[in-house]
């Protein structure tokens, strides 16, 4: 007998959504691949404040050496700069450049268009419980994966780079602000 298996069906919903939206992608954006569209994004819906390569690796949960090279290629097309902030010389601040703004509006347009035939046919309120049943499952991988580098921490005699349960807290607060402003920008 086939079981659903959750993670599974979830990867493959994923892994769809992100082909649909590669190859719904209007040519004049197409220089923004999949993941230069959605850190092109994160950074569009919070240009009033400071991004680093930090924030991108948590935000999207990746490596210090995924982020350092995809931001990397990213600089090499032109769509972003990193620049220096005045408080601290060793950070720097990633910012669009005015090629990667140029194509913000079409790649807004292209996601509301698969987002909303991703829900077709979901009620308001299916909608609403869908992002209740998304955000627990990420905070319980959050909290697993948090629970794993404190047992690998305290095997190898290491700090823990686990975050506390507030920043878990604020991490979860941002993640809604960025699907609020999400939905602003999708009304």
């Amino acid at each position: 007998m086939d079981k659903h298996i959750l993670s599974f069906d979830l990867r493959a919903l994923v892994k769809s959504l992100n082909r649909l939206l590669s190859e719904t992608m209007p040519e004049t954006a197409r220089i923004a691949t999949g993941g230069n569209a959605r850190i092109i994004m994160f950074l569009a819906r919070n240009r009033d404040r400071d991004i680093y390569q930090h924030t991108i690796e948590q935000k999207f949960c990746i490596t210090r050496s995924t982020a350092s090279r995809v931001l990397a290629l990213m600089e090499k097309k032109g769509l972003i700069e990193r620049v220096p902030v005045e408080h601290d010389a060793r950070l720097k601040k990633i910012v669009l450049t005015d090629k990667a703004d140029a194509i913000v509006s079409i790649l807004v347009e292209n996601g509301e268009r698969i987002e909303q035939r991703l829900v077709e046919g979901f009620s308001d309120e299916e909608r609403a419980a869908l992002a209740g049943y998304v955000e627990r499952m990420r905070a319980n991988i959050d909290a697993a994966r948090c629970e794993f580098e404190e047992r690998e921490s305290a095997d190898d005699g290491t700090a823990g780079t686990c975050a506390s349960a507030s920043d878990r807290a604020d991490r979860a607060e941002e993640n809604d602000m960025d699907t609020n402003e999400t939905k602003e920008e999708h009304e």
